[in-house]
């Protein structure tokens, strides 16, 4: 484990899956702790894609792989390349494991910085080694504590007057274009959480937004999670075999979803992959600003 820290802010990341574990500040964190009797995971890294393929399959110019839900990186080991007092990089290089499952070769860099006093900036940086175009996406999954009761909790999206979601259908961790967005609330800039709402849309994936932030009714603690030009960003937390609904909630900026489509296709026509050409690189950030 890796701890960085400033006079505000001490985060601590794992280089296996180059995972974010903990954010604290004034020495509470404002991270869930990975207990699995919810979710075993606290922050990773969704690449080379966001969500699941159909049957967990896919076709790269009709070759068959196959691949879980959020793809390999989160569960690999990273290096550490570069570090400083307030920052940290880590990378992970395509390998023959990796190829088994994605035929492509790539670098994959991820950066953490404390920015300023109260705010983490995430870089990820994409490199296509590789003589051919590769299709990827890359998505983050932070959870931040919301608890001990998520209805006491709302988040408020910037500039948003009525919220809409793609439809997602959780037995198959398939989104389902066909059935169009589904207004989740009207006439307001705030989502209110509750196990309601979770049990009748188990994720949110809203589209075009920039900034959402995590509110209670209760105390001044909160987290902005800012995330420009990230077509869509997902909401979520999971309710238990006991009925219990998590004392989290994820916000999830992505470059891209998970299959829309029933029967496994082509990477490269999924709704919003990246292609990435031979020797480029994509770069993206999103910033955690917490108070």
């Amino acid at each position: 484990m890796y701890t960085k820290k400033n006079d505000k802010l001490e985060i601590v990341v794992n280089p296996h899956g180059a995972e974010l574990v903990s954010v604290k500040k004034d020495g509470q964190d404002r991270l869930w702790d990975g207990n699995p009797a919810f979710w075993g995971r606290t922050s990773p890294v969704l690449f080379p894609i966001v969500g699941a393929v159909a049957e967990g399959k896919y076709f790269v110019d009709g070759e068959e792989f196959a691949m879980g839900q959020h793809g390999f990186a989160r569960d690999m080991a990273f290096v550490v390349f570069e570090q400083s007092p307030n920052d940290i990089w880590l990378k992970l290089v395509s390998n023959d494991e990796t190829r088994k499952k994605y035929p492509f070769d790539f670098e994959l860099q991820i950066g953490y910085y404390l920015e300023d006093e109260d705010t983490v900036t995430v870089y990820w940086e994409v490199v296509n080694t590789g003589d051919v175009t590769m299709p990827f996406s890359i998505g983050a999954h932070p959870a931040f504590l919301a608890g001990p009761d998520l209805d006491d909790y709302s988040l408020h999206v910037t500039g948003a007057q009525g919220i809409e979601s793609y439809v997602f259908d959780n037995d198959r961790g398939l989104v389902d274009v066909a059935a169009g967005k589904v207004q989740i609330v009207e006439d307001l800039p705030f989502i209110p959480l509750s196990k309601d709402l979770f049990e009748a849309h188990p994720t949110l994936i809203l589209e075009g937004e920039s900034e959402i932030t995590l509110r209670s009714y209760t105390h001044d603690r909160e987290v902005t999670v800012a995330f420009d030009e990230f077509p869509y960003v997902g909401i979520w937390a999971p309710i238990n075999a006991a009925g219990e609904i998590a004392p989290f909630v994820c916000i999830e900026p992505w470059y891209g979803m998970a299959d829309t489509t029933p029967e496994p296709g082509e990477l490269a026509d999924k709704k919003g992959i990246q292609l990435l050409p031979a020797g480029e690189s994509f770069q993206a950030e999103y910033k955690m600003t917490f108070k």
